[in-house]
């Protein structure tokens, strides 16, 4: 039988390097091309994959073309493509080829979506279910953003950031949230809701969705489906939440029912409020509670959501892919609970200049929350600068406390570190390599 051949554009994008996981699980030929070199492009070619590095490959005759919304219509690949007559996916036009006739569990929100994606996906591998998954971050007890499983279930982040999570009609979802994000796509809030309200009825059957009720825009839509959150009124109750260090232990009240003493080795309280969701999902595709518990038990979260890096001298460090306020807010509010009375030190890389433009109080006061910030230069994301919107602005609307670094100057942070600190590097951008860089400053 001919083994099929598909190109990806941008191949190592999390989104995009994920189907390719998947693609090569399935014996499909995988060839592709990318700006930069990184693990995730190694990953694919040490499973096969042939990928250039730049902005030409030689396409085969027979292939096919995926790309994501990352890649410009002007692209001398894209247009190259459409030149020579090949037949061009987008990224969730694939995703949706791939998922065939699978049972879809999707996760959607504007925060959250891939922690609590991944922690769908782990408890489906640990009770033996198999499942097919794309997820917008690398799952520590995999180490893959994808993966080609023999069950009924195909677990997806769904992306709402470029509205391609309306192709999908799910068997089953989880929706975590609803923030003012993605507006350069959306144009508005009420566009954004709207979208998120027809991708809430497009789920095949409301018994398996389940929202946030602590959610107030959530509420204004009006969705079928089940709710949960530490709401009174949520179906799904989450209970009290003792946070420690890199561990939660809470309770679910559901009906007449209690689930107590579940432990799940993160930090946060939004974390255990993610796994609620996916607890309640999983109590009701009939996976039993033991194994639902050993699952949790035994996450080791996901890549980029705080991931501790390493320690030296008694100082910690973490990298988190926050870049939303809502998300900064959570992030550090956790660690800050989960250290008790170390120092916290956040090193903030804004990402993209219309974002930090269109949420620069939001982001101040949620990066108030650390001991001590540092913010450095924006990350482009491929944006043009806007006057006045830079990592100096933000610094002058926080207190005495904050100081601007340019990227270049980085390393300097180091001098002002003290033992027992914990630091946290955060943003979409490159600064996740920063904190084996400060360690590496420090021996």
């Amino acid at each position: 039988m001919k083994r099929e051949k598909w190109c990806f554009l941008g191949i190592g994008g999390i989104g995009m390097s994920a189907l390719a996981h998947i693609a090569l699980e399935r014996n499909i030929v995988v060839k592709g091309v990318d700006q930069k070199h990184s693990y995730v492009i190694e990953t694919l070619r040490k499973k096969g994959a042939t990928i250039e590095i730049g902005d030409q490959i030689d396409f085969d005759p027979e292939s096919k073309l995926v790309y994501s919304s990352a890649i410009s219509v002007n692209h001398s690949l894209f247009k190259k493509a459409k030149k020579e007559k090949k037949e061009l996916y987008h990224r969730s036009q694939f995703l949706k080829k791939l998922m065939g006739n699978k049972k879809s569990l999707l996760v959607a929100g504007t925060h959250g979506k891939t922690s609590t994606t991944s922690l769908l996906i782990w408890t489906l591998l640990h009770s033996g279910l198999s499942p097919s998954y794309a997820v917008g971050g690398v799952l520590l007890n995999t180490n893959q953003n994808g993966g080609n499983g023999q069950g009924d279930y195909f677990v997806v982040e769904a992306d709402e950031s470029d509205g391609s999570f309306l192709n999908y009609r799910g068997d089953g979802a989880i929706l975590t949230n609803l923030d003012r994000e993605h507006l350069d796509y959306w144009q508005s809030e009420e566009k954004l809701h709207l979208g998120f309200r027809s991708f809430s009825l497009g789920i095949k059957d409301p018994k398996y969705l389940f929202w946030c009720a602590d959610d107030p825009s959530l509420h204004l839509l009006q969705i079928p489906g089940e709710t949960y959150g530490e709401s009174k009124k949520a179906i799904w109750r989450l209970g009290k939440v003792q946070e420690g260090h890199k561990q939660l232990v809470f309770s679910i009240s559901y009906q007449n029912k209690v689930f107590d003493a579940i432990s799940l080795p993160l930090m946060g309280k939004h974390q255990a409020l993610n796994a609620v969701a996916v607890w309640a999902l999983a109590y009701k595709l009939s996976i039993p509670e033991k194994k639902i518990r050993e699952a949790f038990a035994t996450f080791r979260g996901v890549k980029r959501r705080l991931e501790k890096k390493g320690e030296i001298h008694q100082i910690s460090f973490y990298d988190d892919y926050a870049h939303h306020p809502t998300e900064i807010k959570m992030l550090l509010t956790g660690l800050k609970k989960g250290i008790g009375t170390r120092r916290l030190v956040a090193i903030f890389q804004p990402h993209r200049f219309s974002r930090t433009r269109d949420l620069f109080f939001d982001f101040s006061k949620a990066l108030e929350i650390a001991d001590s910030i540092f913010i450095t230069d924006v990350y482009r994301a491929g944006e043009k600068p806007i006057f006045g919107v830079d990592g100096k602005a933000l610094v002058k609307t926080l207190s005495k406390k904050a100081q601007f670094i340019p990227k270049e100057h980085l390393l300097k942070i180091s001098k002002f570190l003290l033992p027992e600190d914990v630091v946290v590097t955060i943003g979409a951008g490159d600064i996740f390599d920063l904190s084996f860089q400060l360690i590496e400053s420090l021996k």
